[in-house]
């Protein structure tokens, strides 16, 4: 077979299986059965994902928890398996909404991404289809212009109701433009026609995360699961055909008679069948209509309802030379049968599955179930893929925007103003100013949130996730596909005690029976009291005491005069210590706390990858991650809150009427509007109202949502308010380091008394949380 018919062909085979297309004339299951078993194995019970650390109240996972829901990911799970698996590549696509953020998957075909010299994505350019109703009521699906067959019109809406996107995604704008005419990849830009307008990219970088599957080496490129065996594939769906056709065939015995085949075949109605006559067959003709003619005989089962034949259930008037029989084919050799399910299982083999009809090497259920070993590596690679550098890596993005979030509009409350941005044709002697304000800006958000730390105070109008330190988000299956019986779970809780005794940290030992929690969930688990731990310990410590005191008593032989215990080679006092810290350590675990990791978050520098972790840099250039998503600058100069704030702001509107004054006076104002004032539609959806998106009255919004307000009104009218509301924490930020806000300073010192309760609020409601002060590596404590 040609290759190029090869491709083709396997095309059309996995098109109909992601369409769900039943009408395609496809007969081998080995595409079907792989995708079930990757998924089977990739899913699971489900996919859970958490934050590496939470130490505020749970606000991360509880924001995680409604992401998720906001984007029933649990439900798209499969067909996002399916796509990349089959398409080789994909992309998530992060985009904020009015509350929440909304995650596109696109596929190989509906994207094209750009790179720049350094590897990191420069540009990402989206297009797709959607339809919108035309009408209301019963005609809303109805094209009246289009007529079908016999004068009906066709359903699903005609050309006019199908609209085209195309999103241009930069760091810093976003061009939206629809079109009723068919966009694509190969028609010139200039060409395209619609309607285009241009966004601010609230986010200040490319939201954005492309994901290969079975990558070529370390290029931006992926392969699909079945291309490289398409030849195999395509040539197993012929051979199934042609047994297909074989069973069809051969499926029903043949009858063998000598007699003619009219006297052995009737038709398929149960009505009585009018048969020739003496005379019709003597070639006389009747009076009346040719059903008594002569030629009637001719072709006497024709005469059936239903147009069926069958063999008689009595046979009669047979000679004694007259031979009837069936004879029943071979549809399928054996030979033939064994070499297509040997052929198929080399084929799953081969795409690092197991072919679950018939796996000729397992004979007991324990190789039956090590066998699926390979199946579990291979889709757990591919979910590295899709949860590691795929969701999880999205879901750090949002946590990271939101913690930026935080910080800005806590600047803003705080009345620190921030250095507009540089134009695009700037001089060096801009930047260098640039670079310098940037600096002492960042020095000043550094002492305001050290300020708040110490104090445990937030002053209102703050919004966005409170900055947490490492943004690394992890996932977990919700169950495993083979549970453990309760003899698997018996026999994993010997392994633990056994690891116990031999000196196994308890934590590493709990792994074998709780393979899919955190090390710090394990360490909540310890929370209760060990008693056969401790029981165990104390027993030690007592004979080391023991042994102790009888070597004080018993002398020492090359020294009468002394004590076995004087002889520093005999010390048991660094046992009797070791003993005592292992008391403490199995009374006293708790999670650990780890400080931001700069190379875990997006780059806002334009693309600039200078400044590597641990090295001095300038505050807009940060280094580059791997997979094209660049890092910005940070650092971890404080326990638990990031001190470098972001190299460029994002322009959130304030939403007042035009020519008021901006709530915080650090915020500029945007010309053209963040992308989240514009909804776009979702791929393959039915928008109800056209106007809404197109020709061109994208709804630039009047006002800006919840979570992205900047500050408080009252902070504008009123700027002693918070020196009136937080006197200690003023007086705490003041006398750290001097602040002076530059924007008409809302933070004057005044005296009052200290709160001894103090607290933090968080950012989407007035309820107050505890912060924790200083996190340590062993605290009980956690808010």
């Amino acid at each position: 077979m040609a290759a190029g018919t090869a491709v083709g062909r396997l095309k059309e085979i996995v098109d109909s299986y992601l369409n769900r297309d039943g009408g395609q004339q496809i007969d081998t299951g080995i595409v079907a059965s792989h995708l079930a078993q990757m998924r089977l194995f990739g899913i699971r019970q489900g996919v859970e994902f958490f934050p590496a650390q939470d130490n505020f109240g749970a606000q991360r996972k509880d924001f995680i928890d409604r992401v998720v829901k906001y984007n029933e990911l649990g439900t798209r799970l499969d067909s996002i398996w399916d796509y990349f698996l089959c398409d080789g590549q994909g992309l998530f696509y992060v985009r904020p909404t009015a509350s929440n953020y909304r995650l596109y998957y696109f596929r190989r075909h509906e994207y094209r991404t750009y790179y720049n010299i350094d590897g990191d994505l420069d540009e990402v350019v989206i297009i797709y289809s959607y339809k919108v109703r035309k009408g209301m009521g019963f005609q809303q699906d109805l094209d009246m212009s289009a007529p079908g067959p016999e004068g009906a019109n066709y359903l699903g809406g005609g050309n006019n109701a199908k609209r085209y996107i195309r999103l241009s995604i930069k760091r810093k704008t976003i061009e939206e433009t629809h079109s009723e005419g068919e966009i694509s990849f190969d028609t010139q830009y200039q060409a395209v026609s619609g309607k285009t307008k241009t966004f601010e990219n609230s986010l200040g970088f490319i939201p954005c995360v492309e994901i290969f599957n079975n990558p070529k080496g370390f290029s931006h490129e992926g392969s699909g699961e079945f291309d490289a065996l398409a030849n195999h594939i395509v040539t197993h769906d012929d051979m199934v055909r042609t047994m297909r056709k074989n069973v069809t065939f051969f499926g029903n015995p043949t009858l063998l008679s000598s007699r003619p085949k009219t006297d052995l075949m009737e038709s398929g109605d149960d009505a009585v069948i009018q048969r020739p006559s003496i005379a019709a067959n003597s070639g006389f003709r009747g009076m009346g209509t040719g059903m008594s003619a002569s030629m009637f005989k001719a072709d006497p089962v024709s005469r059936g309802v239903d147009g069926q034949i069958r063999v008689p259930r009595v046979i009669a008037n047979l000679e004694p030379n007259d031979r009837v029989g069936y004879i029943v084919p071979d549809a399928i050799t054996g030979d033939q049968n064994s070499f297509a399910r040997q052929y198929r299982e080399e084929i799953r083999t081969a795409l690092g599955g197991v072919d679950e009809l018939s796996i000729s090497a397992g004979v007991t259920a324990t190789e039956y179930k090590s066998l699926f070993g390979r199946v579990s590596a291979t889709s757990k690679k591919k979910a590295e893929s899709i949860y590691t550098y795929g969701i999880a890596r999205c879901l750090e993005l949002i946590i990271f925007q939101e913690e930026r979030l935080f910080r800005d509009s806590l600047a803003s409350a705080a009345g620190l103003e921030k250095p507009l941005d540089l134009p695009e044709n700037h001089s060096a002697e801009d930047e260098a100013l640039y670079m310098q304000a940037m600096e002492m800006y960042e020095e000043q958000v550094k002492r305001l949130m050290m300020a708040c730390v110490e104090t445990q105070q937030i002053p209102p109008g703050v919004v966005g996730l409170i900055p947490d330190g490492d943004v690394t988000i992890q996932w977990r299956w919700l169950g495993p596909v083979y549970e453990d019986t309760t003899q698997d779970i018996l026999n994993n809780s010997i392994v633990v005690r056994n690891l116990q005794e031999l000196g196994v940290d308890s934590i590493e030992a709990l792994k074998y029976l709780f393979p899919s929690k955190t090390d710090e969930e394990r360490a909540e688990m310890l929370s209760g009291f060990p008693f056969r731990m401790v029981n165990e310990l104390q027993s030690a410590y007592s004979q080391f005491a023991r042994l102790v005191g009888g070597m004080m008593q018993t002398p020492h032989p090359q020294s009468p005069d002394l004590p076995m215990a004087a002889d520093p080679r005999l010390d048991l006092t660094p046992y009797l210590y070791r003993t005592l810290e292992a008391l403490q350590k199995e009374m006293s675990y708790a999670g650990r706390y780890r400080p931001i990791d700069p190379t875990d978050e997006p780059s806002t520098s334009g693309g600039r990858s200078e400044q590597l972790r641990g090295s001095s840099g300038s505050p807009s250039s940060g280094p580059s991650g791997s997979g094209g998503y660049e890092l910005p600058a940070g650092g971890s100069g404080g326990p638990q809150l990031p001190i470098r704030p972001v190299s460029i702001r994002p322009p959130i509107p304030t939403g007042g009427p035009a020519g008021s004054q901006p709530m915080g006076s650090s915020i500029q104002q945007s010309g053209g509007g963040p992308e989240r004032t514009s909804p776009i539609p979702v791929p393959g959806s039915t928008v109800s109202n056209p106007d809404s998106t197109y020709p061109g009255q994208l709804s630039a919004g009047t006002s800006s949502p919840s979570y992205a307000s900047i500050g408080s009104a009252d902070l504008v009218a009123q700027p002693g308010i918070i020196s009136q509301l937080f006197p200690n924490f003023a007086e705490s930020l003041l006398g750290s380091g001097g602040i002076r806000p530059g924007g008409g300073g809302l933070l004057q010192p005044e005296s009052g008394e200290s709160s001894g309760n103090r607290r933090v609020r968080g950012g989407s409601t007035r309820n107050s949380k505890p912060v924790r002060s200083k996190p340590g590596r062993n605290a009980r404590q956690r808010s």
